[in-house]
């Protein structure tokens, strides 16, 4: 049977509208050659199958075509296995390539056929022919163009919702007004949020791989960095389909570092979100529901990120008074108070080292000497001699308060001075 282009190209392209599109095309493939097929990854695996073809002796087939490097990319090609008449061309789908094969049985002598067709055709017109004997280059071809504009327009979709989450991202960090909320409301709908329901505020801050220096997962299945696009926008960013319950921007960027703001759904799973992403730290606001709140928590959400250690997630929400009052202590006034008083205390690196650990063993002198390997006695004139200066006993709250929050203001310093040199 003559197959009429326009009729295969009308019949392949109302396949694409199933939720798997690959799977629906392959199976219309087949009904129109009235044959099997199979589509098999870069590793050789058999990833989707219609029919009964033998797949093995196929899938070995194409795997031979590989290893001897007779097939150049999108090419096509055509061999007998049996009584089987197989064809195979690759296609490029979401940035991997594939193998799509049709394979059709024929009738005794057919293999003879197709074999002779592919040894001796030495022109264009010669290789269709031989490619028509069952209609399927007609069928492989228009299916790998199909699949390209679909993976085409779908690409195209993902960049405009991408563009749509960025802009919207950056209006919420410029401020909304109480009536302008339900308009942004309607407009978050579309990326998954519910109206009215908490949301949270995440900072992160990422690192910058150099592009010379990262390359994407190989064909050997192990998992290589992946190199940073222009616009701060992974390979695998841009190959995943847009989550559900967050809008995102990148709203800084250095040489080293790239700055992400995003609002999110209250039980994002913000961890998830970022397991394939080189983390430097993220600052996750407490929930709120008012859109007209976005600045402050932004401004918490960067207070929770200052005390991130690396690759941590930090929520505000969770965080000590401690830890939050050392964090919001940033200017340099506040530092030089701070600076004044550890000073005072910094009597030596004796007295400073064994202060640390009794504060991380809470005040137990017992356990503060096992980890100095030291005797308790030893601990206990050290702390005396800092109670000295400071004119107070260590138990007195207020004096444990200046103590915990310096030390913690030392920390954080400490962190980011390190996190500097890492970067």
């Amino acid at each position: 049977m003559e197959l009429s282009r326009e009729w295969v190209f009308e019949n392949l392209l109302s396949a694409l509208s199933s939720s798997d599109p690959l799977e629906s095309l392959l199976i219309r493939a087949t009904q129109i050659c009235r044959g099997s097929g199979l589509v098999l990854n870069e590793l050789g695996e058999v990833t989707r199958s219609v029919g009964s073809a033998p797949n093995h002796l196929i899938a070995n087939w194409v795997l031979g075509l590989e290893t001897t490097s007779a097939r150049p990319t999108h090419d096509a090609h055509e061999t007998s296995i049996g009584r089987w008449v197989v064809r195979s061309k690759s296609v490029r789908i979401r940035q991997r390539d594939y193998v799509f094969v049709l394979a059709v049985f024929g009738e005794p002598g057919a293999e003879d056929a197709v074999r002779h067709a592919a040894e001796h055709a030495v022109s264009g017109q010669d290789r269709r022919e031989a490619d028509d004997v069952h209609g399927l280059g007609l069928i492989l071809d228009t299916s790998a163009k199909l699949l390209q504009a679909f993976e085409g327009f779908e690409t195209f979709s993902m960049s405009t919702h991408r563009e749509e989450s960025a802009r919207l991202m950056r209006d919420l960090e410029v401020g909304v007004s109480p009536g302008r909320e339900p308009g942004i409301w309607r407009m978050l709908e579309n990326f998954g949020f519910d109206s009215y329901r908490p949301v949270r505020i995440i900072r992160a801050s990422i690192s910058a791989i150099d592009e010379s220096a990262a390359a994407s997962v190989g064909a050997s299945g192990q998992r290589r960095r992946t190199p940073r696009p222009t616009g701060g926008m992974s390979r695998s960013d841009r190959r995943k389909k847009p989550e559900r319950g967050i809008v995102i921007s990148d709203s800084g960027h250095t040489a080293s570092a790239i700055e992400r703001t995003a609002l999110c759904v209250a039980d994002f799973d913000v961890a998830e979100h970022f397991s394939s992403t080189d983390v430097i730290g993220v600052g996750i606001s407490e929930p709120f529901a008012a859109l007209s709140q976005v600045p402050e928590m932004l401004k918490a959400a960067d207070v929770a990120l200052a005390t991130a250690g690396s690759g941590q997630l930090v929520r505000v929400d969770e965080m000590r008074p401690s830890e939050w009052a050392a964090a919001r202590m940033s200017s340099r006034f506040d530092q030089q108070v701070v600076r004044r008083f550890v000073q005072k205390i910094s009597k030596g690196p004796d007295v400073w080292e064994t202060l640390l650990v009794y504060i991380d063993c809470r005040a137990n002198v017992v356990q503060t000497a096992s980890q100095l390997q030291v005797h308790a006695n030893t601990v206990r004139y050290r702390l005396g001699l800092l109670e000295h200066e400071l004119g107070a006993r260590l138990s007195d709250p207020y004096v444990a308060a200046d103590l915990v929050i310096a030390l913690e203001c030392e920390r954080l310093r400490t962190n980011e001075a390190n996190s500097s040199s890492w970067r």
